[in-house]
């Protein structure tokens, strides 16, 4: 089987694209967390949609970049800031919307199943931010917002079926 070569131009063409989607992430995650205190959940999963977004251009760029041809150490470099931004908005994200939701003393029909979905991308994230390659660029605070935002989505889990609202 014939591999195809990508060029420099269509991987950072892609690179571009990953861009555009982290900047439209960061303003739907400030709506996210004020939407929360309102308790409603589209501008979450607006933001989640994108992340979602996001994470399928990852895995274009991924494999062209196992392709690309000539040099590809700032390509890459450039791909790991891009994600490693991104996870760490998720990250942050994340943490406010759960700190918000975890005060309520009801949650909506079908909450606990979107904190069990939340709760594995948070552990997807964690995960692939403990590589080498993504460790090294992330500072102390981020690592805590984790531990943070998974403490506290397991115990909005916990409590779920004892809060759920059926209006």
């Amino acid at each position: 089987m014939v591999r195809r070569v990508y060029s420099r131009k269509e991987v950072v063409g892609l690179l571009d694209a990953l861009e555009r989607q982290a900047r439209e992430s960061t303003q739907l995650a400030k709506q996210a967390e004020a939407a929360a205190a309102r308790d409603s959940f589209e501008a979450y999963n607006a933001f989640r949609n994108k992340v979602g977004e996001f994470r399928a251009l990852c895995i274009l760029v991924e494999g062209r970049l196992r392709s690309m041809d000539g040099p590809v150490d700032d390509v890459r470099e450039r791909y790991a800031q891009l994600d490693t931004l991104m996870l760490s908005l998720l990250v942050r994200a994340s943490m406010r919307f759960f700190f918000v939701l975890s005060a309520k003393t009801v949650l909506p029909l079908g909450a606990r199943e979107i904190f069990v979905t939340e709760l594995r991308s948070l552990y997807e994230a964690s995960e692939k931010l403990r590589k080498p390659e993504y460790a090294s660029r992330l500072n102390e605070s981020i690592r805590s917002e984790l531990e943070t935002a998974e403490m506290i989505l397991e115990e909005i889990i916990d409590k779920a079926p004892s809060m759920l609202q059926f209006s």
